[in-house]
């Protein structure tokens, strides 16, 4: 909760700054032009993305052999998102300890989904980002899709290379969290490996593609709420490379570098504080959004337990 309201914080400082950047007048001007019959599909084009995400979670669960009950997998599954406001998301490593403590589901499995999850998401969004790109042909997500790609290949080639393994455990060892718990590391590699071979990656990577792909249309709504036709392509580019960078960098839920690099590459195709409101909104509707239904999601498990 003391994460979440700091993101919060932290979030109104960096959002009052990109404002003022675009002329807060104009801003307010855009933001009085939004035609209220939109503003339900700001919103459930999200929804449509997390329902489709859950059934990549459905699948991760059943590549490493377990079953939970599908009300209290969604229960858990949401309540990861209240702690999307964390370094590349690993604060959803949540999910683990409440499966855990509810199923007794060995921690070492499910923070293997959690890794699987976001390598696979970046994948996803690294092949948005190029399709983007083609679409409206464009360069400019070039540099956050190279990141990306290039974080995910390191990443893949620590887990599927047991010398790099060797040497990755060798280090984290030495923290004395991680070195109470070394007998885990051969096992949460194992399931990681399962959850990322080829037959995986082409179930779980398509199925990013295609949830992250909705959520991004939340910028052509949100563009078309206040009179404007944002290009899908253009979405697609903006949206993918600004969650790369903001992944790639680990800053907590990509708060400010993420803003930016949507807003940057919506002013090609919007005035200047139609794209400001266009990106705070799409913000908005999408990572706190989902954090509130996180924490509403773990304030119900914890009522449960």
């Amino acid at each position: 909760m003391k994460k979440a309201i700091w993101g919060i914080v932290i979030a109104i400082v960096l959002y009052t700054v990109l404002v003022l950047h675009s002329d807060i007048r104009k801003v307010i001007s855009a933001a009085d032009s939004i035609n209220p019959k939109w503003i339900p599909f700001f919103l459930i084009l999200p929804l449509l993305n997390y329902g489709i995400r859950f059934i990549k979670w459905q699948y991760f669960l059943h590549r490493v052999k377990e079953k939970v009950p599908l009300k209290e997998s969604f229960l858990v599954f949401i309540a990861g998102f209240s702690m999307t406001v964390s370094p590349g998301k690993m604060g959803e490593l949540i999910k683990c300890s409440l499966l855990k403590s509810r199923r007794g589901i060995p921690i070492e499995k499910t923070s293997s989904i959690v890794v699987a999850e976001r390598l696979t998401d970046l994948i996803s969004m690294v092949l948005l980002a190029l399709i983007g790109a083609l679409l409206v042909k464009s360069r400019i997500a070039l540099p956050a899709a190279a990141a990306g790609a290039v974080f995910v290949a390191l990443a893949m080639f620590v887990l599927m290379n047991r010398r790099a393994w060797n040497l990755f455990s060798k280090i984290a060892h030495k923290i004395p969290f991680l070195e109470k718990r070394k007998h885990l590391f051969d096992d949460f590699r194992n399931a990681a490996m399962t959850l990322l071979d080829a037959e995986s990656l082409a179930v779980s990577v398509p199925i990013g593609m295609i949830s992250w792909g909705i959520e991004a249309l939340v910028l052509c709504v949100v563009a078309a709420s206040m009179g404007y036709s944002l290009p899908p392509g253009a979405a697609l580019l903006s949206h993918a490379a600004g969650s790369v960078a903001g992944a790639v960098s680990m800053i907590p839920g990509g708060l400010g570098l993420t803003e930016v690099t949507i807003d940057g590459i919506l002013c090609d195709y919007l005035p200047a504080a139609t794209a400001t409101v266009t990106t705070l909104l799409m913000r908005f509707a999408t990572l706190w959004f989902s954090v509130f239904l996180g924490l509403g999601a773990l304030a119900v498990l914890k009522k449960r337990a």
